[in-house]
């Protein structure tokens, strides 16, 4: 098992963990917006269910779901880039 090893040991450059300490942020943002807007469309949608209004589901369906997919796919990317950042590669 390998030991934790402290950001000034990883071996990156000074450039390079500037990238990792501006991107870390921006990652746990989007992953917080994404979070925050899939539990809102699930919550909605079941309260929808419960008071029996089905305008109330395909309006929050309609409404959060471009957004949720558009972080989603914002946040893939990010962690995509941010792994590279760290030197993940391919065939590790």
């Amino acid at each position: 098992m390998s030991e934790e090893t402290s950001p000034a040991d990883s071996g990156h450059g000074p450039v390079r963990r500037r990238a990792i300490a501006i991107m870390t942020p921006v990652f746990v943002g989007l992953l917080v917006a994404m979070l925050v807007l899939g539990t809102t469309l699930v919550l909605l949608q079941i309260a929808g269910l419960l008071i029996v209004n089905p305008g109330v589901i395909i309006g929050t369906a309609e409404a959060l779901s471009p957004w949720a997919f558009g972080v989603g796919g914002a946040l893939g990317i990010w962690t995509l880039l941010l792994s590279y950042a760290h030197g993940w590669k391919p065939a590790d």
